[in-house]
Formats: structure tokens, sequence, C-alpha cells
């Protein structure tokens, strides 16, 4: 094999480098992403647990008090906990679907995925995992209809117009 010149050498080593580059910027791409990602769980949590009307001001000081008493021990017992009430929230939904005879606002389409409502824009209508009362009393309040639907059973089927 021919040795390869200086410059060739240098060109296959800018190369390299450039490369390099790219791989740490995507990395970086990678990793701010991730951040974003868990803030927004994180803030996510505090909607959940029903936090989010506390001034921030409260809420910093009572995550420091939380902070505070970090352990080993204390974070087994919470994940068990928080598993507890995930599991039990996930057993008190079910599948539904809702539809409504005409065009919806924006306003109540933004409310129907808050309660776990998604639009299917094939068959045109709203289906999701949801507390079954709840939606259903913001479904019929706007107008529309809502059932259940039961696992192994026939698919709903098409009805309404596409939402606003």
């Amino acid at each position: 094999m021919p040795r390869l010149t200086l410059a060739e050498r240098l060109q296959r080593a800018g190369q390299k480098r450039i490369r390099a580059e790219q791989e740490e910027a995507r990395l970086r791409t990678i990793q701010r992403k991730m951040r974003t990602r868990g803030l927004i769980e994180m803030g996510g949590l505090v909607v959940k647990a029903g936090l989010d009307e506390l001034p921030p001001t409260a809420l910093y000081a009572a995550l420091l008090r939380i902070a505070a008493e970090v352990n080993p021990e204390t974070i087994a017992l919470w994940e068990r906990e928080g598993s507890r009430h995930f599991q039990a929230e996930e057993d008190a939904r079910i599948a539904a679907v809702a539809r409504f005879p005409a065009l919806i606002e924006r306003d109540l389409a933004v409310a129907l995925r808050k309660l776990g409502f998604r639009w299917n824009r094939i068959v045109e209508q709203w289906e999701g995992r949801v507390d079954f009362e709840e939606a259903k009393q913001t479904v019929e309040t706007a107008g529309g209809s809502i059932q259940p639907v039961r696992p192994g059973g026939p698919s709903p089927t098409r009805h309404g117009p596409t939402p606003g």
C-alpha cells in the first residue's frame, strides 16, 4: 500500500475532527432534548399532584423540605406509594369513544385531550382511556355522546365531522 503524503494525512485528520465535532453536537442535542423532556415530566407531576395552583415560592419551599428528607429508604417508600397511585389511576380509566354532531370548538378539543382522548381522523371520532364519569359529563355538556369500548368487542363506527 502506498504511503500517504503529509497533505493527505492532514486532510484525513481534518475529516475525522469534523466527524467527531458533528457527533459531539448530535450527542449534545440528544442530551438537551432528554433534559427538556424530564423537566416537562416534572411539571406534569406537579400538575397531577394538584400543586400547580401554589405560588412558586411556596412550591419551592415544599420541594426544599422534601429534598431535606431524601434518603434511600424514603425514596424506596415513595416509589412504592407512587406506583400504587399511578396503577390505581390507570385501573380507573376505561377505553371510550366520544362523538359530536358538529365541529367542536378549540377549547373543547383541548379539554378532551386533557381527559385522555385523541382525535382519530381515520374513523373521525375521539378515542382514549379516560375516567368515564368525568369524560361523560364533559362530552354530554358539549352536546356529544360517549360510549365505553369493551375489549375484544366490535370497533365503534365512523361518525361525525372533523374537529375544529
